[in-house]
């Protein structure tokens, strides 16, 4: 799930965020709770961690206490009249990018009012609050924990592995040999395209086009599950196996694409394409956490529907209408630029558990989606963008600085034939790109 992100004052209240965050992270996980102290890492560029990860939440705690609204600098200026405050610009960045924003009040903390409030944040004396007594702070926390179960409840929607499972037979196998390693995606593969079939998934249902987009979303979560044992043996199969290994990648997601091949049109037979996206995005998510580009590349590239790459298949907007994504019941009503992509991000993230801490996921998944597009822009004149080109945009991400030395001359993608081994192709590629995403998200 995206998780909480933790909004305090230095001063105010320091006791209260810290044990909202020590519980949380005891109850959804410490990847899913944002807390700035303990979040981000030595030498760090804060203000990209601390933005980056505020839109990637689902749920904004605002902890407020007695000295909140009228805290001072050394001059004597309240410090939410500055612009620069990070508690207001933490806060007004949440109420841009949607989340459901709650504010906590500590103790006796009388609630605010629009005219205590910078203008831009003015909505947050309307939002629905919550209290935590210092005396009661068991009781409290109780009810902080009940209602963002409810919240978040279904953002998870694949469980993460046992240690003693089928990655951990893997991992035994890679050490073995090939075939052992082959023959257990086989039958995982075997096993996910039987539980594929039409009989569960039929493409002739209608419904009105009102409630298309929840249908949908049901279906893509029902996918899912039935995908997560193959996505595992995939992810980390990458990331602990070695070359040897890699046409098994490229085999088993043009198995998916494969699976089936009508000449009807309609949602439900886009969306019969997710697997394979969902595959794809596991094989490139882990290739680029462990520096293997290249297998991405040879996945996009060479598992194929006739002579049809995956990268022109799998295109987003391809699988799933854009306008259904953007109406998925889990967004509440708040409308996103990238919303399948920012879904995809939410349903991998465990699958990864035990493969990448949060930092590692987020960047990972965020340089995937970074050179998928530019290989799609090399190879067709239009990209399906995701998440990151929003971030991008606003001078939120430095992924661009992070991809430069595996899109150099002489990198190992460039060496597996990715723009024609050619670094001039790459520059028109991310030429391309920034012309596709300048003044679009202003």
């Amino acid at each position: 799930m995206g998780g909480v992100f933790i909004n305090y004052r230095t001063g105010d209240g320091d006791w209260a965020a810290t044990f909202v965050s020590r519980e949380l992270a005891a109850k959804f996980g410490p990847a899913n709770v944002f807390f700035a102290s303990k979040s981000i890492r030595v030498g760090e560029d804060f203000v990209t961690r601390i933005l980056d990860r505020l839109r990637q939440c689902e749920v904004f705690l605002a902890v407020i206490g007695s000295r909140w609204l009228t805290a001072t600098d050394r001059q004597g200026n309240r410090r939410l009249d500055n612009s620069d405050d990070w508690v207001r610009r933490e806060i007004a960045e949440a109420f841009k990018a949607g989340l459901r924003v709650i504010p906590v009040f500590l103790d006796g903390t009388p609630p605010l009012t629009e005219a205590d409030l910078p203008a831009e944040i003015g909505m947050l004396a309307r939002c629905q609050y919550l209290r935590l007594h210092h005396r009661n702070d068991d009781r409290d926390i109780e009810r902080v924990l009940d209602e963002l179960t409810e919240l978040l409840s279904s953002a998870e929607v694949m469980p993460r592995g046992k240690p003693d499972d089928i990655v951990a037979q893997l991992k035994k196998a890679l050490t073995e040999s090939n075939s052992k390693v082959a023959d257990m995606v086989h039958t995982a593969t075997v096993k996910a395209l039987d539980a594929l079939g039409e009989s569960r998934y039929p493409v002739t249902v209608r419904f009105p086009d009102r409630e298309m987009p929840g249908k949908l979303a049901e279906r893509l979560v029902s996918y899912e599950r039935d995908m997560t044992e193959l996505l595992r043996l995939v992810a980390n199969g990458i990331a602990h196996g070695d070359s040897g290994h890699d046409e098994l990648w490229v085999r088993v997601v043009e198995r998916l694409l494969n699976r089936v091949r009508r000449r009807i049109s309609g949602p439900w037979i886009s969306a019969e394409a997710y697997p394979a996206l969902l595959l794809s995005y596991a094989a490139g998510i882990a290739s680029t956490a462990t520096g293997r580009e290249d297998i991405a590349y040879q996945v996009l590239m060479s598992a194929k529907t006739g002579d049809t790459p995956a990268i022109r298949s799998l295109g987003l907007r391809h699988v799933v209408d854009p306008r259904y994504a953007a109406e998925f019941p889990e967004w509440n009503g708040v409308r996103y630029y990238h919303p399948l992509s920012r879904h995809l991000r939410k349903s991998l993230r465990p699958i990864f558990a035990d493969l990448l801490d949060e930092h590692e996921y987020e960047y990972a998944f965020e340089e995937y989606e970074y050179l998928r597009s530019l290989l799609e822009l090399h190879d067709s004149a239009f990209a399906s963008l995701g998440e990151f080109a929003y971030s991008l945009a606003n001078g939120h991400s430095g992924v661009h600085v992070r991809m430069n030395t595996r899109l150099a001359d002489g990198s190992p993608l460039l060496k597996a034939g990715a723009f024609d081994g050619d670094p001039t192709h790459v520059t028109a590629a991310r030429h391309q790109l920034e012309a596709s995403i300048r003044g679009r998200y202003r």
